[in-house]
């Protein structure tokens, strides 16, 4: 099997060789770069390349592990694996050491071809590397920063059906570090959602989303439904429906064929769910041994491979909504998942009743002719988001929603107002969050709360004639303001 890297880059071979657990070796080339990756049982254990400063001799060098006087016993004609032998068997290096140095050569090595966007692949699961190796390769981290560093209109590239399904993984594998915009977006993603109504909800740009979700789905903390598939003939399809005892004639006949209004009820229900739970139409105390039997049913009834024949739009929501039922069942029916699951459901809910206690608007605000309906409703729910983030102590996310919904909706007070308040918390943006905050007081200015606001932020820059003027302004509004009375009271 072989092809181009524009096509497929390496980052997606290497998920893909993870996802089916493979072996065998993998050949790049781009520009007279060449470079060869061996895996086993999904994993990468080895890689080499032509490059001379990846050669092991140059890392034993650079380390000061091996001295240039123990080195140069050695010609350059010696393979890396002879050159650790020998080096192990005089005691001038410990496996150990060996195996750490070795495993950032070869760190490097994927790094580098990683970010090839132009070159030749070929894979042959027959051949196999020689050596026992055990190195330890972050697979993780590297198709992460990888993906963070190839060009973003490649990451778009890559999607080309708004209406995919990305699906958050209870249990992801990949346990790094990520960067806040990831987070943010991983938080925006509690349930399957569409990949157009993610970009929707996530407050950035298109772009910006789709390279996100790009990073985040190989490095295995997301699933989306449909990667490229080259190794092999295809992708694994769902799980075989099972098939029932042939008894009776009308039995077997109600099984193939569907009630169109059944169906629909089926695939509205599972495009409208909140929770796996809805999603399999069982209680949230439904013992995890009775799942099976659950799936079962559905799959008899409603398996992709049952609509094998229908037009092709109804088999992709039937893909789409049956790809939700495999997902729930899996998490469900595991004690451990379902508990981890559960607990998000848990803070989820409590997150919702936080956010149904943030500001209403004190008077209905004309929505401006350039807002569609759309982007204000989402932006109310991101400013719901934003303020239960803000009680739970989550600054970084609550920050990212408010200002989402002040770019989306602008004369909204609120939006103005608590985005402001959080930008005055670090002294590099309260610049930024006294105009957000001047903003909200013109908009509405008998808030007393929002005067207290810019009061405290005009104290902290060392403005003490404006804080005391905002304080008196926030009395005037509201006499019973304890909070505007107490920093007026501090600032006389």
């Amino acid at each position: 099997m072989k092809g181009l890297l524009s096509e497929q880059p390496f980052a997606e071979l290497i998920r893909e060789i993870s996802m089916k657990s493979l072996g065998g070796r993998m050949r790049l080339e781009h520009e007279r770069v060449k470079v060869v990756a061996y895996f086993d049982n999904g994993n990468c254990v080895y890689a080499a390349s032509n490059v001379r400063s990846l050669r092991l001799r140059d890392y034993l060098q650079k380390s000061n592990l091996v001295s240039d006087r123990d080195l140069k016993q050695f010609n350059d004609r010696v393979s890396d694996f002879d050159l650790l032998k020998v080096l192990c068997a005089q005691n001038l290096l410990s496996p150990s050491a060996a195996e750490q140095v070795q495993a950032k050569q070869v760190s490097d090595i994927l790094r580098l071809s990683l970010l090839w966007t132009e070159g030749t692949w070929e894979f042959d699961s027959k051949s196999r590397l020689n050596e026992q190796l055990n190195l330890k390769i972050d697979a993780g981290s590297l198709l992460l920063d990888a993906a963070r560093r190839l060009p973003a209109e490649l990451a778009a590239s890559r999607f080309s059906n708004p209406g995919e399904l990305i699906t958050p993984l209870v249990d992801p594998s990949f346990q790094g570090n990520l960067l806040p915009a990831e987070g943010f977006l991983l938080s925006r993603l509690e349930k399957p959602m569409v990949l157009k109504d993610l970009i929707a909800v996530s407050g950035l740009g298109e772009a910006e989303t789709l390279r996100i979700i790009y990073s985040l789905c190989l490095a295995g903390l997301v699933k989306r439904e449909r990667w490229q598939s080259v190794i092999r003939d295809s992708q694994p399809s769902p799980p075989p429906a099972p098939q029932p005892e042939p008894e009776k004639e009308t039995a077997r006949r109600e099984q193939s064929e569907a009630d169109p209004e059944d169906l629909e009820k089926f695939l509205g229900r599972v495009r409208n769910a909140q929770t796996y739970y809805d999603v399999l139409g069982v209680a949230a105390n439904e013992p995890s041994q009775n799942m099976k039997n659950v799936y079962y049913q559905l799959a008899r009834r409603y398996h992709p491979d049952r609509f094998r024949k229908a037009n092709p739009s109804l088999l992709a929501r039937v893909e789409s909504a049956f790809a939700r039922v495999t997902q729930a069942y899996e998490t469900l029916r595991d004690d451990n998942l379902r508990a981890t699951y559960n607990a998000k459901l848990t803070a989820r809910k409590k997150a919702d009743r936080l956010g149904e206690s943030a500001p209403k608007a004190a008077t209905p605000s004309a929505r401006p002719e350039s807002v569609a309906k759309g982007s204000a409703e989402r932006a109310e729910v991101q400013f719901k988001e934003g303020f239960a983030a803000l009680e739970l102590g989550q600054k970084k996310a609550a920050m990212g929603l408010f200002a989402a919904a002040a770019k989306a909706v602008p004369n909204e007070a609120r939006y103005r107002a608590f985005y402001g308040h959080l930008l005055a918390g670090d002294q590099s943006t309260r610049r930024a969050a006294e105009a957000e905050l001047q903003a909200a007081v013109k908009l509405d200015p008998a808030n007393a709360e929002y005067r207290v606001m810019l009061a405290e932020l005009y104290r902290d820059l060392g403005l003490k004639l404006r804080a005391k003027g905002e304080a008196e302004r926030a009395v005037a509004a509201d006499p019973n303001n304890q909070k505007a009375r107490d920093l007026l009271r501090a600032l006389t």
